[in-house]
């Protein structure tokens, strides 16, 4: 995106022109409708043609039983507080990255352009709604509030503007009398990410409702103790302020996945209530036991289901597809003693070969096992990767 014009002010012109009184007061008029019309021009293309030349990632997520899965980053930043780029763009950015729903999280501090900000805390979500509606994306109202290094983001809210400059605790009480969600941003950026007295007494007064376990490049997996122990939802979101490029699997931002009924707005802040989300991030995935089993059963074929070996036949295979975006680090945790097989990454979206033999002693006739595989980057909590079954029929003659 082209920078917006230089400031030209009243010295600028003088200097340049070596003109003064009225004469400088019709250049300086004419040179300020110029600079305005211009601004005008730029904000107008920056909003309404966004879409040119983006192309959509699918990011294919499977749905788990009951809900759909929505892929969604809810903190952001623009040129409004302390970020790069206008909030249109923002909206364009995510959904190019394949996502459902956004949150443009501004501070409530402000920051650059506040002439054109005028104080309307309000106006980023405002700007970027028309481009959210016609690609058909969520846009959460949102803001960011901060007190030295504790940040909290506030979905689902009303006004910024009545929380412009607050303190956090005196902010969330005014955001939660809003009706807003509530959760902890970078609980590690700075310091040790452990719970602190002012965290702790936000959510004695119930103002948090999730944190973040991970934020932008910063993860922090001791933290998913938290999820259960307190109650909270787990977030994975970039705090993207630069220029976001184009994503792929070793790029990827961060991502929270929320499981909803509805796929509106409605759905998304029960979702957030019910605590039905999990982080993404790369390769990684955090989340309850039955969230992440739901993603592996939805994403996992096998075929065939069925083996045969025979005396003289004792090695087979069968393939595995990945029809997610998400890998899956497997290792076989334990199988009959009599069956091998080779496991190892499932890329996202690939179809993986895996030779399967059987020994020498192995029992003849038809037999039902349950492969238990380890699923390494699936983390149902610190240290515990999720286990699966891999069903398959073996017959031996």
């Amino acid at each position: 995106m082209s920078p917006l014009p230089k400031r030209i002010d009243n010295h600028d012109i003088e200097t340049r022109t070596g003109t003064s009184g009225l004469a400088r007061g019709k250049i300086t008029s004419s040179m300020n409708k110029r600079t305005a019309s211009l601004l005008s021009c730029v904000l107008l293309i920056v909003m309404a043609a966004p879409v040119l030349a983006q192309v959509r990632d699918p990011l294919p997520v499977p749905d788990i039983r009951g809900y759909r899965t929505l892929k969604c980053d809810f903190h952001i930043h623009t040129v409004f507080s302390d970020g790069q780029v206008w909030p249109p763009a923002r909206v364009v950015e995510a959904w190019r990255d394949g996502l459902d729903a956004v949150a443009i999280t501004d501070h409530s501090g402000g920051g650059r352009n506040k002439e054109i900000l005028k104080n309307d805390l309000n106006l980023p979500h405002a700007l970027a709604r028309p481009t959210a509606d016609q690609l058909g994306m969520l846009l959460v109202p949102g803001v960011e509030v901060a007190q030295g290094l504790t940040h909290c983001n506030a979905l689902f809210i009303k006004d910024a503007n009545e929380v412009s400059g607050m303190q956090v605790l005196p902010a969330l009480r005014k955001l939660r009398a809003q009706g807003a969600y509530l959760f902890w941003n970078h609980p590690g950026w700075r310091r040790p990410a452990i719970w602190y007295p002012d965290i702790d007494a936000a959510y004695n007064e119930k103002l948090i409702d999730g944190f973040e376990i991970v934020n932008g490049s910063e993860i922090y997996p001791d933290t998913q103790t938290w999820s259960e122990e307190k109650k909270l939802a787990l977030f994975a979101n970039s705090d993207m302020h630069a220029t976001m490029e184009p994503q792929d699997a070793r790029t990827r931002r961060p991502i929270t996945l929320v499981f909803v009924r509805t796929a509106d707005l409605a759905g998304l802040r029960e979702a957030l209530d019910a605590r039905r989300t999990v982080a993404w991030y790369r390769d990684d995935v955090w989340g309850a036991e039955d969230f992440l089993r739901g993603l592996w059963q939805g994403a996992v074929k096998v075929e065939p289901g069925r083996l045969a070996f025979s005396q003289q036949v004792r090695r087979s295979g069968i393939r595995i597809a990945n029809t997610s975006a998400i890998p899956f680090q497997v290792k076989v945790k334990s199988a009959p003693a009599w069956l091998s097989l080779n496991a190892g990454t499932l890329p996202g979206q690939r179809v993986v070969s895996v030779p399967v033999s059987a020994a020498k002693d192995a029992p003849a006739g038809e037999h039902r096992v349950e492969v238990v595989l380890e699923v390494a980057n699936l983390h149902t909590a610190p240290g515990k990767p999720l286990t699966a079954t891999l069903p398959l029929t073996v017959t031996v003659e």
